[in-house]
């Protein structure tokens, strides 16, 4: 079918992604039986100031009023609904936090008055739309008691937020006083697609999952030896997932098991300390976990974190809470305005200024240093601009069943660039500006698109942070399982770009994952860029994968898109309640370690420059990754990267808990030491956590355990 490009048009998109995949969506469905619903979307606000003591107090109550309007245009999730009921009837409760909700606001409802002249609130986020049943039984409920706790500031409280969390698992379990054994987990909320609550219920709120206290998770193992573990997960999951949805704990190895037990497992009853760390876990649903391009988790990790940190004040308000976030997405800012881990870091650090405790959240720092997604072109003032047009080959995959995204030019004026794009026959977009919210189309001969070059609009999240404009260029799946659905052609397709200005300036190139998640049946196949001069000799990987050295393509950022948060004011590093993890690989016969062959690299001059540390998330080339329980007791699985690294990392913060915030710097935190490395690698940053404890050795012929095993 004839493929054409169109003109540019001007639209009222929040987000190219979001564009996208609900275009996808809509195309979808209607090949699919009609279904009944109403379509929500997730947004993230924070109420407008006033100068008058009284008017945050009046804008609290306008919200909740308009929350609890039975077919009104927002909803509330009942732990955010919590928060905000709670700072209606005691003003003076949570003073000092940043007046700042999760809604979700109905897409075929009129706004109430307040709302459309914006005076309640700005809106710093959008997700992905959901669609709910009118109503639907209300078959859980959550419950308020806490679990009983002595305090204790020296005792972290660790917590995680992740896929397939075995919360059953005996590592997870501490021993009673009379011998039996009792979860150390205080709650857990196992998140779902969202449904409306029952019309019977107060509130016509949203419900996301289920949130499991002690107290249930304590009724199973009351079972003992007649618990089977999966057969609870699955009689759980049966509430709570749609048929066809994954449920990661019914598989004999789970993403979140495997981390949470490197970060704080142990065996109960032999005195390790670690037994007596309560727990925290947010399990993110399946459908997030699933989309690798992180179009739809950014809302839930948001309220997961909030969720968690009030949570930790129930346990033990003056017990440091460690966070593990051990997902990512490889495209981005990357300079700490993605909303995601703009908002995480703002919530942790706003909690720990105002309520005291200490709050640390460790993000795994990326497994992408060889998969070709980031690219970048260099501009220098001298030569004339006509003369320095640049293009790069993007290699879209056959029987790719998910879209395709490309991101340029972060933190750059794209006023100052122009994009073409041309599909594998030839057929070309040419350059042409576009404006904020504006896209061009490369559609068939029926008008459907196939392809699209959008340039998102800025969004302000706070006086001084700015998620800035920049081009998104967003493909079609190259294969269906639904016959009629508009398909992109694979092959190279050509990405060019035009810089206007005469000041030198680098512009970067990112590549979105469109991978398979661990253990997911996705259908997605990776894009990646190429080049005939990125097939040199690599020494490291002993193969012909490496750059030549003016190659476009580059190893530098990247890392994670959700690692960068800044430190307030613009100050060097990181956030500092963020922690990064690094994975190393153990050389036992060198008695050294080097950076896993996938572990991302940092990009100082226009990104964080390394991840904090490393620790060991390999035992070498032929034992790949380290041991750690699989979603059953009693299992043991293998597993790498860098979320293995990071939640190791936690285990040493866990261990460090007495010291943190009495320095200036995230190493001043650490009270294990630190081996920096003769030859300095910048992907380990500063060195690798010596010893590196939470994992299971392998021990050699000689029965001594690995040099970079506990």
């Amino acid at each position: 079918m004839t493929l054409h490009w169109t003109k540019a048009e001007s639209g009222q998109l929040w987000d190219a992604y979001l564009d996208w995949s609900q275009l996808l969506e809509r195309r979808r469905s209607a090949l699919l039986p009609p279904q009944e619903g109403v379509w929500y979307e997730p947004i993230f606000i924070r109420l407008n100031p006033s100068c008058a003591a009284a008017g945050i107090e009046t804008r609290r109550q306008a919200l909740l009023a308009i929350v609890n309007t039975v077919g009104g245009s927002l909803a509330m999730e009942p732990h955010e609904l919590e928060v905000l009921c709670n700072r209606v009837n005691d003003p003076a409760r949570d003073a000092g936090l940043p007046d700042e909700y999760a809604l979700y606001r109905r897409l075929d409802a009129l706004r109430e008055p307040a709302e459309r002249d914006d005076d309640l609130f700005a809106v710093l986020d959008v997700g992905s739309p959901v669609m709910l049943d009118d109503a639907t039984p209300d078959q859980m409920r959550d419950r308020a008691a806490a679990l009983a706790v002595p305090t204790c500031k020296d005792r972290p409280i660790v917590a995680i937020i992740d896929d397939g969390i075995g919360f059953l698992n005996t590592r997870f379990r501490r021993q009673a006083e009379d011998g039996s054994q009792r979860t150390r987990f205080h709650a857990i909320w196992l998140q779902a697609l969202e449904t409306r609550r029952s019309e019977a219920e107060e509130a016509p709120a949203i419900r996301l999952g289920h949130m499991l206290e002690a107290a249930e998770i304590d009724s199973l193992l009351a079972k003992g030896h007649a618990l089977e573990e999966q057969a609870a997960y699955a009689a759980l999951h049966e509430t709570l997932f749609p048929a066809g949805a994954r449920r990661s704990c019914e598989f004999s190895q789970s993403h979140g098991t495997h981390v949470l037990d490197l970060a704080a497992g142990a065996d109960p009853g032999t005195g390790d300390p670690v037994e007596n760390w309560p727990l925290l876990g947010v399990q993110l649903p399946p459908e997030a976990i699933e989309d690798t391009t992180g179009t739809r988790f950014e809302s839930y990790l948001v309220q997961g974190m909030r969720w968690i940190l009030r949570q930790a004040a129930k346990v033990d308000p003056t017990a440091p809470v460690i966070i593990n976030i051990s997902l990512g997405i490889l495209a981005g800012p990357k300079n700490g305005t993605r909303f995601a881990e703009y908002q995480i870091a703002r919530e942790a650090r706003y909690w720990e200024s105002v309520t005291g405790q200490k709050v640390r959240v460790v993000y795994a720092f990326g497994n992408h240093y060889r998969s070709r997604q980031v690219a970048c072109f260099d501009y220098p003032p001298e030569e004339p601009r006509f003369a320095t047009d640049r293009k790069i080959e993007w290699r879209v995959l056959p029987d790719d069943l998910t879209a395709s995204y490309l991101e340029i030019g972060s933190g750059l004026d794209a006023d100052l660039l122009e994009v073409s794009l041309t599909a594998p026959d030839g057929v070309s977009s040419g350059f042409a500006p576009l404006s904020e919210g504006g896209f061009r189309s490369l559609v068939r001969s029926d008008g459907a698109p196939v392809a699209r070059i959008y340039r998102t609009p800025a969004h302000r999240l706070d006086d001084q942070t700015v998620c800035s404009s920049t081009y998104v260029l967003a493909l079609a799946p190259t294969q269906t399982m639904l016959p009629g659905v508009p398909l992109a052609p694979s092959g190279g397709w050509t990405v060019g770009l035009r810089y206007k200005a005469p000041q030198a300036a680098t512009v970067h190139l990112q590549i979105q994952r469109d991978d398979n998640s661990p253990g997911y049946r996705q259908g997605g196949r990776q894009s990646y860029f190429d080049a005939p001069d990125a097939y040199g000799w690599d020494d490291e990987a002993q193969d012909n994968g490496g750059l030549l050295p003016d190659c476009a393509i580059t190893r530098t950022a990247s890392h994670s898109a959700l690692v960068t948060a800044a430190n307030p004011g613009g100050g060097p590093g990181t956030a500092r309640q963020v922690f990064t993890a690094a994975a190393a690989e153990d050389m036992p016969a060198m008695r050294d370690y080097r950076a896993a062959v996938y572990s991302a690299q940092g990009a100082g001059d226009w990104a964080v420059t390394a991840p904090v540390v490393a620790t060991v998330a390999e035992d070498g080339r032929a034992l790949a990754g380290v041991l750690a329980t699989g979603t059953i007791s009693g299992s043991t699985r293998a597993m790498g990267g860098t979320s293995a690294a990071a939640g190791r990392l936690s285990r040493a913060l866990g261990h460090s808990a007495a010291r943190l915030g009495q320095g200036d710097t995230h190493l001043s935190d650490l009270a294990v030491p630190i081996r920096a490395l003769p030859q300095q690698d910048a992907r380990l940053g500063h060195g690798v956590l010596i010893p590196d404890e939470g994992t299971r050795a392998r021990r050699g012929d000689a029965g001594k355990p690995l040099s970079g095993t506990a």
